[in-house]
């Protein structure tokens, strides 16, 4: 009788053990991942030429590792410690899918701006960001009350709201991730970048599977579901991390597969293809527009009476490059004469000539066309 009751000790003292020992492992992955994100975030702030995509990359890793961190905090139980690092945790979740799409926005469609619409994403974000304002009034005893209160599943009014904002943070995230899985699927059968697209179908099932993971977690103060949910999260981005060094442009390979599948849909049925590229040509090299800085897509587009869309798509398709690249490819050509005809002008003189605006995207964009900078040119050509 007492071996039976030894060996049932010592079994269910070996089950909490490993039990332990996984909680420990988990919260670690989640500590690990939170300096990843924060050191993919200054990455993105220390590269030579940073584009529109490097800034909101860098806000997007800072926003995940402040929420990995808050979320850290809470399944680890230092939340009660560091109560002030768990503020605006709601507000950041809410901005965090924003971001997100920005950041598919950006890689597929480079070059153009988001529509007013885009904007509306951020409207649950104001609610959030009041009821965080509103929770840091608080004084500090009845701040730490509502967190104790929400720990443990004391469903007091206003843990309940927030409760209910948090459920619908990740709801709207779990969307986000469910449209990208439905554009994505059908892309399986581009074979040229099928390892790119099942990369990115995966990261998306399981970032969906995590905001599942996580609403039943808020909604019923379980630490260990939010603590799976996190690690998910977690590895996901680690994985996303990693991938990246492999295919450090995998989003925009992405891109072009979803290009290539929006031809068959073309908007630019129905139009004279030909005519459109020589009135595209002739506003190029006779009105020489591209030496206006503030030229943008929409305003070519109002040009050529068309929309932006068609204009892009046109682009993509006949010139394989987006408005970016190709307006910079006529004030290259510009600098390149500009620096032979006239040698007692400075660079940057001749760059803001020609219609450049920013001193990193023109060394960026001179480098990348001819492989030397603007002084190894001038030099060369003498």
């Amino acid at each position: 009788m007492k071996g039976g009751t030894d060996l049932c000790y010592h079994t269910v003292k070996s089950f909490t053990g490993i039990a332990y020992m996984i909680i420990f492992v988990s919260e670690k992955i989640i500590y690990f991942s939170v300096f990843m994100c924060f050191l993919s975030a200054a990455g993105q702030l220390v590269i030579r030429h940073r584009r529109r995509e490097n800034y909101n990359l860098a806000l997007l890793f800072f926003l995940m590792g402040i929420m990995l961190l808050q979320m850290y905090l809470l399944v680890s139980g230092s939340v009660f410690n560091y109560s002030n690092f768990f503020n605006f945790h709601a507000a950041v979740l809410y901005t965090f899918c924003p971001l997100l799409y920005f950041a598919y926005y950006v890689v597929s469609l480079p070059g153009e701006a988001p529509g007013r619409g885009f904007y509306l994403f951020f409207i649950p974000a104001v609610p959030a960001l009041i009821f965080d304002i509103y929770f840091l009034t608080l004084n500090s005893e009845v701040r730490s009350g509502y967190i104790i209160d929400f720990y443990y599943g004391i469903n007091s009014a206003g843990v309940i709201i927030y409760k209910f904002i948090l459920t619908g943070a990740f709801l709207q995230i779990l969307v986000y991730h469910l449209w990208l899985l439905k554009v994505i699927i059908p892309l399986l059968k581009d074979k040229e970048n099928k390892d790119i697209v099942v990369i990115t179908m995966f990261y998306s099932f399981f970032s969906a599977a995590a905001a599942l993971i996580a609403i039943p977690g808020y909604l019923f103060s379980n630490m260990d579901i939010l603590r799976f949910s996190a690690v998910i999260i977690s590895l996901s981005f680690t994985f996303t991390y990693f991938i990246s060094i492999r295919y450090p442009r995998f989003l925009q390979l992405l891109s072009i597969t979803v290009d290539r599948q929006g031809y068959a849909k073309s908007l630019l049925k129905g139009l004279d293809v030909d005519e459109l590229m020589e009135e595209l040509e002739q506003l190029m090299t006779d009105e020489k527009i591209y030496l206006d800085e503030t030229v943008t897509l929409n305003s070519v587009a109002r040009l050529m009476s068309i929309s932006h869309h068609q204009l892009s798509q046109l682009l993509n398709e006949k010139y394989n490059m987006n408005f970016n690249t190709f307006v910079n490819t006529y004030r290259v050509e510009e600098v390149k004469r500009l620096l032979v005809d006239y040698p007692e002008k400075t660079v940057l003189q001749i760059a803001h000539e020609a219609g450049f605006n920013s001193k990193s995207s023109f060394y960026d964009s001179f480098t990348r066309f001819t492989g030397l900078t603007p002084v190894e040119y001038r030099k060369n050509s003498r």
